[in-house]
């Protein structure tokens, strides 16, 4: 009897198929020399926001008073404000929001990235996004948020030293003080360069392995997840893996909003030595550990 192969079988085949990109040694070298803006593009996330009960979230902003035409100014006089806490749901209240209708790209928003060489063998790439807050205050009681938040995604590269050559191997997602620990292959939503080039972000959805992994950011507190879950809109279950995230917007950030943010500049001179409050990772002090303490291993929560 013939074999019958379901559509789904076939996809699963298709996505197995496929792998990120990879680049050679000497390619890798040539980033690393020219700020690795260009590395960091190449493996970016497709970033997805959504809203629920009506209720628009937060947007990434710049840190100090910088918008999509001027750039960030650094010194205390320009530090972006926080936003005050409102009644539950009303999450984005009085910070900025996507501003534009559900179902379109939303404006653009600058990365701090930083980037390190661990060793012969590992490079690391952090993606930083800031916010004037998080979370909302619970009948007037409880504040489940706080002023400014910072949150990341690190893409981690290995060199396969047989073939002398690079590709992106793990994701790090920052959720809730640690981290989602995922293999690149098991990444659940993925894109190609063309793709994000030609303007698609929803479809196709569920395959893996390609150059682009698809984050989505949870509505209230800005966890990270490679997964969308609206099941769970109540407060409490905002700080946890069921936080409510959807893809109502999304955003592919241009090479010209990264913004090199290490100690070796300007910009990260002052995102270190500014007070964000509790929203303490701010990219400098993120990229202090990033190759030299296992803390950001020993408190991912590993899904792979």
């Amino acid at each position: 009897m013939d074999a019958v192969i379901t559509a789904a079988a076939v996809a699963a085949l298709a996505s197995n198929a496929l792998a990120a990109t990879s680049i050679s040694n000497d390619e890798m070298n040539g980033f690393l020399t020219s700020n690795a803006v260009d590395l960091a593009v190449m493996y970016a996330p497709m970033w997805f926001f959504g809203q629920a009960m009506n209720q628009p979230p937060c947007y990434p902003v710049w840190a100090f008073s910088g918008n999509v035409s001027t750039p960030d100014i650094y010194d205390a006089a320009h530090k972006t404000p926080p936003a005050p806490q409102c009644e539950y749901p009303d999450v984005g209240c009085a910070c900025r929001q996507p501003d534009v209708a559900v179902g379109n790209p939303g404006p653009a928003f600058p990365i701090y990235y930083t980037f390190r060489q661990c060793n012969d063998t590992e490079v690391r790439v952090v993606y930083n996004l800031f916010y004037q807050k998080d979370g909302a205050e619970v009948a007037d009681v409880i504040d489940t948020g706080h002023d400014y938040d910072w949150e990341r995604v690190i893409i981690i590269h290995t060199k396969d030293v047989a073939q002398n050559s690079w590709a992106p191997s793990r994701a790090l997602l920052s959720a809730h003080s640690g981290y989602h620990d995922l293999a690149w292959g098991d990444i659940q939503n993925t894109l190609t360069t063309e793709q994000v080039n030609a303007g698609e972000a929803i479809n196709p959805s569920g395959v893996r392995n390609n150059d682009h992994p698809k984050v989505y950011v949870s509505w209230s507190k800005h966890a990270h997840f490679d997964t969308r879950n609206t099941g769970w809109n109540d407060p409490l279950s905002q700080s946890d893996d069921n936080a409510f995230r959807s893809d109502d917007w999304w955003h592919f950030v241009d090479p010209g909003y990264y913004i090199l943010s290490d100690n070796s500049t300007s910009a990260g001179q002052a995102l270190g030595s500014a007070n964000w409050g509790d929203a303490s990772s701010n990219p400098p002090s993120v990229q202090a550990s990033l190759c030299s303490q296992q803390a950001l291993l020993a408190n991912a929560v590993n899904e792979s």
